[in-house]
């Protein structure tokens, strides 16, 4: 599991993200993995390209952009 999603809870909150279950965060875990472009790495090499990206200008806003596109805001996960 991820050891970095507790620390978006705000980016999934502004996507409509809310994971309760394991699979669900799991699918979460999945698609940040490909946001970053890191789908094979540890969860603390995950963690760092992440904060690489929110630190960037509308970074925060493109990840929530783009995890809603992945996840959908519909989906509740």
């Amino acid at each position: 599991m991820s050891c970095y999603l507790r620390h978006l809870g705000g980016v999934m909150q502004k996507a409509g993200v809310t994971p309760t279950t394991k699979e669900e965060r799991r699918r979460v875990d999945r698609a940040v993995r490909e946001i970053v472009g890191i789908t094979d790495a540890k969860c603390p090499e995950v963690w760092k390209e992440v904060k690489k990206q929110l630190q960037e200008p509308a970074g925060e806003e493109k990840l929530v952009v783009r995890l809603r596109e992945k996840i959908g805001a519909a989906d509740n996960a």
